[in-house]
């Protein structure tokens, strides 16, 4: 699994650190990935992936 933020892209929202807030959070101006999510949780943060209205989030199962 990998899961990446591209900085270059995103524009600090919050909608992944508040979907998802033990995986993502916003520092500085940016979300930054904090830790790998849960098994349980990885349809959650796929969705935050899809709901990224700059499409600044990466995520691969596999």
């Amino acid at each position: 699994m990998t899961l990446t933020v591209d900085s270059t892209r995103c524009i600090g929202c919050g909608m992944c650190a508040a979907a998802v807030p033990e995986v993502f959070q916003i520092v500085g101006h940016v979300s930054t990935v904090q830790a790998l999510p849960a098994p349980k949780r990885t349809a959650r943060v796929a969705d935050a992936a899809n709901g990224c209205p700059v499409n600044a989030i990466r995520f691969t199962r596999g």
